[in-house]
């Protein structure tokens, strides 16, 4: 029997699942597949593969369908509709179960096996071989109580329309069914509440429609944005809610060593708010804009009398660079990696002059601020090229073939940090500036070392 827990946090209540018990016993089914039941979606994935071999520029969903589809008109509104991004979002979300055995010998009463319910989004599929990788918080397949702090050894994924059941009895919630797919940790961070799972020789993912999601582009996200959570809210399988993006960044803390009443060892993140409905189980779920794209990676909501409807995202700018950072130490390494390494240029920015700006090609708002360098670091990779006062405007990441990886206007303080995340030794940072005195931007190139990177532990 799998009871499932909720968890809490001392500034919200981190999106967890109920409390509910469920039969650990699954019965299996048979799935059949052919060429007809191949998804438009899987054709879109397999045709901008093929563009990426010949060099071509990968497609939107919208490109696709006019250009190799032929659909104009009403047809590419119904096909692009809100309903379709969800339904399509639906193949590319899972739900997690991750059961905690229980400590002792023989186990004690107090400590029994615990299972706890989340949701992720698979970034990666190869049905073929039946792997994919699939991103999710930390908070879902980690466990902080008396028994000490870990990760999940015992993790199973569901993919929409292979999840178990849940039916009641005497109000007592059970789990029948279900086809579970088994997945190891291959990168945790609690300092980001980000975690990557792997998934190797499925058959259920073989006979699956799953897709990879497309993450956004964007580095960020506008308020009033149509958005929707996909998650596993109470433990009773993947649905869906809609709502707006209420608050592009802010900072929210969370207790993620269930010290109630110490402070001190909180984390805190960046954020963005959504008032699209988040439940205990939507932890590590996908929020997506109108064209399906991960705009977020949901993690908490508000709790309390006083608030409703604030429920919290990691951006998709942290998330995606974070998940990247962990496949890469995962694919270097072959071991599962409980750190981030990032790139430091050795530099301190500030933020000045926060003002509201109107795109005028799309009546938007967004919030600018103007960064400048506050110091530069005597031993700094930056010294003798960068100076006190040079306003940073734009940043780029090239890897060591040549390839551009990260291309950024520099909006706001987060920025420079956030895209640092997706660089590795041999990249080169380039940064351009604005400095007093001189009429044309300047550019500073700097080639990163094992040197430049600091690593983050917890």
């Amino acid at each position: 029997m799998k009871k499932i827990a909720k968890c809490m946090a001392a500034a919200c209540a981190a999106a967890a699942v109920a409390f509910v018990s469920l039969f650990a016993g699954c019965t299996s089914a048979t799935y059949g597949r052919d060429g007809q039941d191949v998804s438009i979606y899987e054709i879109y994935e397999a045709t901008n593969a093929a563009r990426v071999e010949e060099g071509l520029p990968e497609l939107s969903f919208l490109d696709f369908i006019e250009e190799y589809l032929g659909y104009t008109g009403s047809e590419v509104e119904e096909i692009t509709s809100l309903k379709t991004a969800i339904n399509r979002s639906l193949l590319s979300s899972v739900s997690i179960l991750s059961t905690f055995r229980a400590q002792g010998d023989p186990p004690s009463l107090a400590y029994e096996d615990e299972t706890y319910a989340g949701a992720g989004v698979i970034i990666d599929v190869d049905k073929e071989a039946g792997d994919m990788y699939v991103v999710t918080n930390a908070h879902v397949v980690y466990l902080s109580d008396g028994r000490g702090d870990g990760f999940c050894d015992n993790i199973e994924l569901y993919l929409y329309g292979s999840e178990y059941s849940v039916t009641y009895e005497n109000g007592q919630a059970y789990m029948t069914g279900g086809n579970p797919i088994s997945a190891q940790i291959i990168g945790a961070s609690l300092t980001y509440d980000i975690a990557v799972l792997k998934v190797e020789g499925s058959d259920v993912v073989k006979n699956s429609l799953a897709v990879a999601a497309t993450w956004t582009s964007e580095e960020n996200i506008s308020v009033g944005e149509t958005v929707y959570a996909i998650g596993n809210p109470e433990g009773e399988c993947l649905s869906a809610t809609t709502g707006v993006v209420s608050r592009e960044s802010e900072e929210i803390s969370i207790d993620m060593y269930d010290t109630t009443y110490d402070t001190s060892d909180d984390f805190t993140y960046r954020v963005m708010r959504t008032d699209a409905a988040i439940n205990g189980g939507n932890s590590g779920g996908g929020l997506f804009n109108s064209s399906g794209e991960v705009v977020g990676i949901v993690n908490a909501k508000s709790s309390g009398s006083a608030v409703d409807n604030m429920g919290y995202a990691i951006p998709a700018a942290v998330a995606r660079r974070v998940a990247q950072n962990m496949i890469a130490a995962y694919e270097e390494t072959g071991q599962e990696a409980h750190y981030i390494s990032r790139a430091v240029l050795g530099i301190t920015v500030q933020a000045s002059d926060s003002t509201a700006v109107v795109d005028n090609d799309t009546n938007l708002v967004s919030v600018e601020e103007l960064i400048t360098v506050r110091s530069v670091n005597s031993d700094s990779v930056a010294r003798g090229t960068l100076e006190e006062g040079d306003m940073l405007t734009d940043i780029s990441l090239t890897s060591a073939d040549g390839k551009v990886k990260e291309d950024v206007e520099i909006t706001r303080l987060y920025t420079v940090t956030d895209v640092l995340l997706a660089a590795v030794s041999g990249d080169s940072v380039t940064l351009t500036v604005n400095r007093a005195g001189e009429d044309e931007p300047l550019t500073f190139t700097y080639t990163l070392t094992s040197s430049n990177f600091t690593i983050t532990t917890d």
